[in-house]
């Protein structure tokens, strides 16, 4: 056999097995890379990448758990959704002028990212912009921040872009919303 077949035979068999166990399947209106059957969000996973490169969280401030700010927040979380919510315990919380995004777990309810505004010196959940389960398939980072950016259009970006989404509780996993350790070891 001549050198240009067998090389025409080699690039052919390559193609038709990249086309046997890859394919791009639309879901939700968007494109997910499918190989050997495992859906995966690459265009969540390359814009995520692009926001850590990009994102500047020098005016977003870190609340600690215990600050006095943050318990005025969690207090705000707790009063929120009765009596589910009383059991809220804070694992992140991010603030921009008169905006937090929190992380928080709960005893019986999945972990939430909640948005509150402070108006008229009180704390406030924004109904609408709560995330509360699996992103699966989809990049966690991605799809949360999308989703509360259109819950919350006046929501900062400089903070929304500043939250980190934990793929554990958020993303694919066991169950769906990834290894349950991760919550319950998550206790502040």
């Amino acid at each position: 056999m001549k050198r240009h077949v067998g090389a025409v035979l080699i690039v052919l068999t390559s193609l038709l097995v990249i086309d046997t166990h890859v394919d791009w399947v639309q879901q939700d209106g968007r494109g997910l890379l499918e190989v050997n059957g495992l859906r995966l969000d690459v265009r969540g996973w390359a814009a995520d990448q692009v926001l850590q490169w990009r994102r500047h969280c020098t005016a977003v401030h870190t609340l600690p758990t215990q600050d006095p700010g943050a318990l005025a927040v969690i207090n705000a979380i707790r009063q929120h959704s009765l009596p589910d919510s009383q059991s809220a315990r804070a694992l992140q919380l991010q603030q921009w002028g008169e905006w937090t995004v929190a992380d928080v777990v709960f005893d019986t309810l999945n972990p939430s990212l909640v948005v509150l505004r402070l108006k008229a010196g009180q704390w406030q959940v924004q109904d609408q912009a709560v995330w509360s389960g699996s992103t699966a398939p989809w990049h966690s980072g991605d799809l949360v921040r999308r989703y509360l950016r259109q819950q919350a259009p006046d929501l900062p970006s400089e903070l929304l872009s500043c939250v980190t989404v934990d793929s554990a509780r958020y993303g694919t996993g066991p169950g769906g919303l990834g290894p349950r350790s991760s919550i319950q070891d998550a206790k502040p």
